[in-house]
């Protein structure tokens, strides 16, 4: 990319306001939005201990629910660092470690504010984890990032077999947003300042980590 073409895209970016992108997240602090040295790649953050506790009743829960490690996903359907971890990273610590029982995978909603389509997609996936899909429909909304508007997210509905009418009931009635709100709330409390951002075993890491950085701690984690 050219200095030009940098500054091009650092000028577009800051007119969204509110984030920044560090080391493979993107947290809001403020009203600009600057792309950090690496974008793309992430360092490995020191965990960290909650104060708070996120509470995983209810949620979407894949994986034996036995598996000596959970693991909290924190996230946002329209992050771009979000996206990267769902379609690269996650399908390897599927195969690698939940399809074999050893870890349990929970999804928390953190839609970011300046991010105008990922609350109604937040909703969407509750209304969809109603008739026992979330996981199919996560990975549809993370494939098709750049295409979440509504008529989009009842299209990835209707594609996946659902009850049409069911879901467009429950997203056009807003029927989670409150939901998805306390959501939010409930994860600044534990820390969270933005996504991704994953609990495993109660310790915080922050940023769409490389998947040997994830067997790091994984495999920590399993022999505690």
């Amino acid at each position: 990319m050219t200095d030009n073409s940098k500054k091009n895209l650092i000028t577009s970016l800051s007119i969204i306001g509110g984030a920044v992108i560090i080391a493979g997240a993107v947290v809001f602090v403020g009203q600009t939005l600057k792309i950090g040295e690496n974008p793309g790649t992430a360092a490995l953050v020191q965990p960290e201990e909650s104060s708070a506790v996120i509470s995983i009743e209810g949620e979407p829960i894949l994986g034996d629910p036995n598996a000596k490690v959970l693991m909290v996903e924190v996230s946002d359907f329209q992050c771009p660092y979000c996206a990267n971890y769902a379609l690269n990273t996650f399908p390897e610590i599927k195969k690698e470690y939940v399809d074999t029982g050893k870890v349990k995978i929970v999804f928390k909603n953190f839609p970011l504010p300046f991010h105008p389509f990922a609350q109604k997609a937040a909703e969407a996936g509750e209304c969809v984890k109603e008739q026992g899909k979330f996981w199919e429909y996560k990975e549809d909304l993370f494939n098709n990032q750049q295409n979440i508007s509504i008529d989009d997210l009842k299209k990835y509905a209707k594609d996946l077999g659902l009850d049409v009418q069911r879901f467009d009931s429950c997203l056009d009635s807003g029927k989670f947003e409150e939901k998805v709100k306390k959501d939010v709330q409930e994860a600044i409390g534990a820390g969270v300042e933005g996504t991704p951002t994953f609990f495993i075993n109660g310790e915080k890491f922050v940023g769409a980590l490389p998947f040997s950085e994830f067997q790091k701690i994984i495999d920590q984690a399993l022999t505690k």
